[in-house]
């Protein structure tokens, strides 16, 4: 059986923190992918792959055994994601190997068993989830699907330098910050679930642009300030979101005509600010390409 599965990446969260006790983020996928490749026959002995990094072999390895299957499989990934950006990399990575030797080894889909090997292996973007949802990264203890949205254009830039997922969520201070910054993080969950409800794209935005601020006591990221003096006075701007636990600023826009223009002016205003790509934020959830 050969499956190919792609999963999104994201351009960090649209919302990160702790509300009563229990971490979260609200999902940010955006229009770039994972692709995993597994090709699984009982000629095979071990699992060969194309230089596939050691958290997707054990994700299928978890996966075979948590299926009590003892042969082989070939894996090859495929990926148009950054890493140690915030863009989700490896989350799509592990979910995607997760699906596609599930499925090769001709086994059903459990979404609450991809989420539970997935969190065994390192804390997980919910951007695999359909739609919007707000999730718990470290222990899955949160998931609530908040609805759909229609495609937000975003412009994706890099402050440069990678962040290590697993030493970040591993500062002794973070629990500390986060509580700090609790009531302006349940501020902004509000107004991003209200945004989804109505749709009404600026409200996430704003909400976006909340979480964002308050994260600056957590990890800082120049450029924002500056950025943010740009969008009180470009409308077309809805507002800004960041990678909690990376390099990535987002900036919402309210149409596709009207990114040209914005990035110019951020080009001219920011001229070392590095302008990654301009996508958009959709909603999540894996896709089957493959299965024969």
């Amino acid at each position: 059986m050969k499956v190919t599965v792609k999963v999104p990446g994201t351009c960090g969260e649209l919302v990160q923190g702790v509300i009563d006790g229990t971490n979260f983020h609200i999902t940010c996928p955006i229009d770039i992918y994972s692709y995993v490749t597994v090709i699984v026959d009982e000629r095979f002995k071990e699992i060969k792959s194309n230089q596939v990094g050691n958290k997707a072999i054990t994700a299928i390895q978890k996966t075979f055994s948590y299926f009590n299957y003892d042969g082989g499989a070939e894996i090859s990934i495929n990926s148009d994601l950054l890493r140690g950006k915030g863009m989700a990399s490896s989350t799509a990575d592990i979910v995607a190997t997760i699906i596609a030797s599930t499925l090769a080894i001709g086994e059903r889909i459990d979404i609450k068993l991809i989420t539970e090997i997935a969190l065994s292996i390192e804390p997980t973007d919910g951007s695999f989830l359909a739609g919007i949802v707000a999730f718990d990264h470290l222990q899955g203890k949160r998931l609530i699907k908040l609805g759909e949205i229609d495609p937000i254009p975003i412009l994706i830039f890099d402050i440069g330098g990678q962040v290590d997922t697993l030493n970040f969520n591993a500062r002794s201070n973070l629990a500390r910050l986060n509580l700090l910054r609790e009531r302006e993080v349940d501020r902004a969950y509000k107004l991003v679930v209200e945004g989804i409800q109505i749709g009404d794209k600026r409200l996430i935005g704003q909400g976006a642009t909340l979480s964002s601020l308050s994260n600056q006591a957590v990890l800082f990221k120049p450029y924002l300030t500056k950025l943010l003096e740009l969008a009180k006075v470009e409308d077309a701007i809805l507002g800004i979101n960041v990678a909690h636990s990376g390099t990535l600023i987002g900036i919402l826009v309210n149409n596709q005509k009207d990114s040209l223009e914005i990035l110019s002016k951020i080009k001219s205003n920011l001229p070392r600010l590095n302008h990654l790509i301009t996508t958009k934020i959709i909603n999540g959830g894996y896709q089957i390409l493959k299965e024969r």
